[in-house]
């Protein structure tokens, strides 16, 4: 069952208090087919101080997708924050889910533990 913004938003800051990092799932539309270096360049560049970028993923060998880990107090605030990272790159990309780490770390031990 999916979780609504304002539930994730509450967990999240539940566990972790005011300051949370979240993972933002980020592809490139049209795909790139550029390499990892180049993409992550692209979008440490578009980034500003306010967007608290910590860290971007790029997957090798080709980087049609990436994560941005942003540390921001809300679900919402991250969001805004990886669109405006998004509408200052020259190539279009496409945010996806947005997932608080704290929420991801817990999932992956809970499966874990149960699986």
């Amino acid at each position: 069952m999916a979780e609504s913004s304002h539930e994730i938003q509450g967990i999240s800051r539940h566990i972790c208090g005011a300051i949370v990092v979240y993972l933002v799932n980020i592809h490139a539309d049209p795909p790139l087919h550029r390499s990892p270096d180049e993409v992550s360049a692209e979008l440490w560049a578009a980034v500003r101080s306010g967007h608290r970028v910590e860290h971007i993923y790029t997957r090798p060998p080709v980087a049609d997708a990436a994560v941005l880990f942003l540390a921001q107090p809300t679900l919402a605030d991250a969001e805004h924050a990886a669109d405006d990272v998004l509408s200052r790159c020259a190539a279009r990309f496409v945010r996806g889910s947005t997932v608080p780490l704290t929420m991801l770390v817990e999932l992956l031990s809970h499966e874990s533990n149960h699986g």
